[in-house]
């Protein structure tokens, strides 16, 4: 049945500074933003790193690529143009009014403070110098102060500039001075600065006479200039509707009252419940979206487990609304014989345009949430550096668990991350923790933490699949350092046969360490990972490892027996190592291989040699230890 509107609307000319008024019973607007203010300081010439061109500048030898690794409407939003007529109107590149009066630069806009969490990376639009840097300020503001925001500056060779506004706090990957080639990852998105939500503003131009003259980027009907893009994104001012993101919420996720529910809490998106119980006497439904002045219909319809219409509501598209929420709260309670998996429905002029679902049972539960935040940057420091997990709602029996973290992180008290001396590979580390209810699949969140430290280089694997690995074998390590060798490393499917999907022959260092590299694997695809050596046992990790783009995995054998499939490790010299012994490679330390070692002893064979297990270039009493002992325990394969 049709209901009264119970509508919270809020109307954004976003990253600029507004007030939230209430204007009917349950029913909101974010007035629009006062026209004085900017999300950019004036830039004002400083000799010491600005370079004036002679102009008129036009912009056509640079030719920017789109800044991130997703594409607009994907996780990006476009909100403003560049306001290219001065004075008290607006008009973008197509002679429209995407922006607002004085904006300098392009805003492109996450939807929520949570996605910004998760990373999401600003790519270098058009190669070029570092000049200038800032990278401390706070980052996830949400009101227009005046405050510095994290920068980075390109000088580009023909003399002209970008700025990368509002980055994460500690998130520059980029030194000063330092060339960086297109496409290079400079920082990651915040909203640091004279910001209210999560965004990247990218502001090109030049000096002329001491003079910062914007350059807008993007060519249309008012800005005939060349485009600067490589392929210019289509225009977003001219459609009539398009929904970003929906969601479901439960009074307990706003305080209790649903009239609790604030602008702030938008922003760090609101988590739908793991279930709903159908005693609630109230559901909300929210969605992020952007439309034009067309007097359409928008509308919310909530149907049951069989797809029956409960109860709908709508309004009209009577505004351009660049950035906007909107949610419903209505009644809901159908009690214990309506279980199952309800969903609502957003329609725009009766066209569906997003559908979500949610589980209806006896009780509501929420799975964990870290807060306030769910990512950090650590730099390189000389310090023990500190960090406090935070969940949301408290639990008694909360777990965490790390994730590909490197040696030098540990976690103690169960939520306190200590992160010693960074000592990586390449400039740029992540790792994360996983917090559970008891160590629940499903009732679960992860952090996720970047360390970097720009002392280091890129990391340079070109798309690869690649693994930083450390895996000391037993017979070889003495405690401190390690006799080198090389290793087979397989990647395997997860699941039976775990049939082979890649393999690289490496070189094991004095730490035990290696970075093996997979052609044939594929990022964000889940492998078992499987070391063998010529006279050791083959080891499989304890459980599938999902590879990331554009960084290597990290897998540790040294810290704990767990991380061998079976516990499969031997402790020794303060580290867990490969079993030795194996020398016929049939899966089991046995009187074969003792057999092999005291022949090789008999005969004085030497050097290299598979039954030399402690590589000492002899066949000696000492290895023939090493396998009597593991044959003892019947040591030998562990695998799923």
């Amino acid at each position: 049945m049709k209901t009264i509107l119970i509508l919270l609307f809020l109307q954004i000319a976003v990253l600029t500074s507004g007030q939230s008024t209430k204007i009917g019973n349950d029913l909101y607007l974010y007035s629009q933003p006062d026209p004085v203010h900017n999300c950019t300081p004036e830039i004002k010439f400083d000799p010491a790193i600005h370079e004036n061109v002679a102009g008129p500048y036009d912009g056509s030898n640079a030719s920017f690529i789109w800044p991130f690794d997703v594409l607009l409407d994907q996780g990006i939003v476009l909100v403003n143009y560049v306001d290219d007529l001065s004075g008290g109107s607006i008009k973008d590149y197509n002679d429209n009014d995407w922006s607002y009066n004085g904006h300098n630069g392009t805003d492109l806009c996450l939807h929520d403070f949570r996605n910004m969490d998760r990373f999401y990376s600003v790519k270098a639009a058009e190669s070029g110098t570092v000049v200038q840097i800032e990278m401390n300020n706070p980052d996830r503001n949400t009101a227009m102060g005046g405050d510095p925001a994290n920068i980075v500056l390109i000088r580009h060779d023909d003399g002209s500039y970008a700025y990368y506004y509002h980055l994460m706090r500690k998130s520059v990957l980029v030194k000063l001075g330092e060339y960086v080639l297109q496409g290079k990852e400079i920082g990651y998105v915040g909203s640091s600065g004279s910001s209210t939500d999560a965004h990247l503003h990218f502001e090109p131009g030049y000096f002329t006479n001491g003079n910062w003259n914007k350059r807008d980027p993007w060519q249309g009907t008012y800005n005939h200039l060349a485009s600067m893009w490589q392929n210019q994104p289509g225009y977003v001012g001219f459609r009539d509707f398009k929904m970003h993101d929906m969601g479901v919420f439960t009074a307990g996720q706003v305080g209790g009252n649903m009239a609790n529910l604030t602008f702030a809490m938008l922003k760090e998106r609101l988590i739908t419940p793991n279930t709903v119980s159908c005693y609630e006497d109230k559901i909300g439904f929210w969605m992020q979206f952007q439309c034009n002045n067309t007097g359409k219909q928008i509308r919310f319809e909530l149907r049951n487990s069989n797809g029956v219409l409960i109860d709908d509501v709508y309004f009209f598209a009577d505004a351009q609304n660049q950035y906007a929420w909107s949610w419903w709260t209505p009644d809901f309670n159908p009690g214990i014989s309506a279980t199952g998996d309800w969903y609502v429905r957003l329609l725009y002029d009766n066209v569906e345009k997003g559908r979500y679902f949610f589980n209806v049972q006896l009780l509501t539960s929420n799975r964990p949430r870290l807060y306030p935040v769910a990512g950090k940057c650590f730099r390189r420091t000389l310090l023990v550096q500190k960090d406090t997990l935070r969940v949301r709602p408290v639990r008694s029996n909360m777990q965490y668990d790390l994730l590909n973290a490197p040696p030098n992180v540990t976690i103690t008290n169960d939520s306190i991350i200590n992160i010693s001396t960074l000592n990586q590979t390449f400039r740029e580390k992540e790792f994360k923790v996983i917090a559970s209810i008891g160590g629940s699949a499903s009732l679960r969140d992860t952090m996720i933490y970047k360390l970097i430290d720009t002392t280091k280089e890129d990391f340079t694997g070109n798309g690869i699949v690649s693994l930083e690995l450390y895996s000391p074998l037993e017979g070889r390590w003495n405690g401190s350092v390690m006799e080198e060798d090389t290793v087979t490393v397989l990647l395997r499917a997860p699941l039976s046969p775990f049939n082979v999907v890649d393999s690289a022959r490496v070189n094991l260092s004095a730490n035990g360490y290696c970075i093996a590299n997979f052609p044939n694997a594929s990022s964000g695809i889940y492998y078992y990972i499987v070391v063998k050596h010529r006279n050791s046992i083959e080891t499989w990790a304890k459980t599938v490892q999902q590879f990331p783009l554009g960084h290597p995995l990290s897998y540790d054998f040294r810290t704990s027996s767990t991380k061998a499939y079976g516990n499969n490790l031997k402790y020794k010299g303060g580290e867990y190592c490969i079993y030795t012994g194996d020398t016929n490679q049939d899966g089991i330390i046995d009187a074969a291989d003792m057999s092999m070692v005291d022949n090789d002893i008999s005969f004085f064979v030497q050097p290299y040699n598979v039954t030399d297990l402690d590589g000492d270039r002899f066949v000696d009493a000492s290895d023939l230890s090493i396998v009597d002992n593991n044959a003892f325990n019947a040591v030998s394969v562990m695998k799923p």
